[in-house]
């Protein structure tokens, strides 16, 4: 199993150092960025599985980037992560810009931790899941040419006891 990417991107160095410090006990390869724009960027350069993202960033808010994340990379896991918590700011960015979780500044480190985890795991699943679906995807096809090309070899003939019978 590859190791799991997260970017942090906040403005205030010593959270960079703290965030990092908490995450990289998990055997996770940390990225850090001080702007949203540089987040960004860096997105596009990484194979990124989870952003943490300050929301009180000067230039580009962090719901900005959070919005443009969720348009841009939709299958980076995010959250936000901010000292100004309030309920309205909260449902905005889980209703517009797709944040899996929002936690407040400071934070439990277990509780981070296990919360990554979490995020982490849900990663994995959504891209196993996506790959059994591309599988199937092409099963199909491969049986719609058979049934196209060889009329009725996808048909199944069952006897009373529902074992399959060979023509």
């Amino acid at each position: 199993m590859r190791q799991s990417d997260i970017l942090i991107i906040d403005d205030e160095p010593y959270i960079v150092r703290a965030l990092s410090r908490t995450l990289s006990v998990l055997g996770c390869v940390v990225h850090t960025a001080n702007r949203g724009e540089s987040g960004l960027e860096i997105l596009e350069q990484r194979d990124i599985d989870l952003a943490i993202c300050d929301l009180k960033m000067p230039g580009m808010g962090g719901l900005a980037f959070l919005k443009q994340v969720q348009v841009q990379h939709p299958y980076v896991f995010t959250i936000a992560l901010t000292a100004h918590g309030d309920l309205e700011t909260a449902v905005e960015a889980i209703n517009t810009a797709g944040v899996y979780k929002f936690l407040l500044k400071p934070w439990n480190e277990d509780d981070l931790r296990q919360t990554v985890q979490r995020v982490l795991e849900a990663r994995l699943l959504t891209l196993e899941r996506d790959s059994l679906n591309q599988k199937v995807k092409r099963q199909v096809a491969i049986l719609k040419r058979l049934e196209k090309e060889h009329p009725g070899i996808t048909k199944k003939h069952l006897d009373e006891h529902g074992n399959v019978l060979l023509p």
